[in-house]
């Protein structure tokens, strides 16, 4: 299967997704991911350097047409492609368009509240649509402050009976797929040891035992308990991803 995550906008969370929400739900099947960051301008990829389970490799935008291969050979590996905002979406779309092959795709198209995020997901969604008429997308609701509230937050996306909310998504696309991914401070920290949220929460340190061992080193101690209180974050978020997300796009792929 490959798993494309791309926006014509940028910030709105694709690499985000790409790597931490949608490599993990691949790994729950694999030992590994193979993770392709197509972006002239964000090397996000390599942030997650110190991963064992994350492969990043980074296509220049001048080489798009190098993702053939990845298409001739797609089957042996799940893939992962994190697609640039801007012109490097636009010639990526192009570039698929010239491809025509569509087999095992599955298109995320992050957004985040504003109605320009949701206007230009919408575009995205177009797009797609236009070339593969079978595709199967789904938006991504990035960094969602209450998940509880989601249609509130969200209005752009969800629309509103009460306000004047021509830009909704859903007006556009009554079957729109999607789903919505709860901000957390853990994804940043992860960033900071270059790894993934899954790869702090499988680590095999206690860091608690060996606070526990500091009695005289007030530094070492609290240090640790630092780290154990990451660990237990990132542990925490991905049982919400393994009992909330993964579910809801098991559910959108069947």
């Amino acid at each position: 299967m490959i798993y494309i995550a791309t926006s014509t906008k940028g910030g709105v969370g694709k690499s985000t997704f790409i790597s931490q929400i949608a490599a993990a739900y691949v790994l729950r099947n694999n030992d590994h991911v193979r993770l392709i960051e197509i972006d002239d301008e964000n090397k996000d990829s390599v942030t997650f350097a110190k991963s064992d389970t994350i492969k990043t490799e980074i296509i220049p935008t001048s080489k798009i047409s190098s993702i053939d291969e990845i298409f001739i050979n797609e089957g042996e590996d799940d893939i992962l492609l994190d697609i640039g905002g801007n012109k490097t979406s636009t010639a990526f779309l192009q570039e698929m368009k010239k491809l025509n092959e569509f087999n095992n795709v599955v298109w995320f198209v992050p957004l985040r509240s504003g109605e320009q995020d949701n206007q230009n997901a919408l575009d995205t969604y177009n797009r797609i649509a236009e070339m593969d008429k079978n595709c199967t997308v789904i938006f991504v609701l990035s960094d969602a402050r209450k998940i509880d509230d989601i249609e509130y937050e969200f209005l752009h996306f969800f629309g509103s009976q009460f306000l004047n909310t021509e830009m909704a998504i859903m007006k556009q696309i009554p079957n729109a797929k999607y789903v919505s991914i709860q901000s957390s401070a853990i994804i940043n920290y992860s960033r900071t040891f270059n790894k993934t949220v899954r790869d702090i929460s499988k680590g095999e340190i206690d860091f608690m035992a060996e606070a526990k061992k500091e009695k005289a080193d007030k530094f070492l101690r609290s240090k640790y308990l630092f780290l154990n209180r990451v660990k237990n974050e990132a542990i925490e978020y991905m049982q919400y991803l393994e009992d909330v997300v993964f579910p809801e796009i098991d559910g959108h792929l069947l």
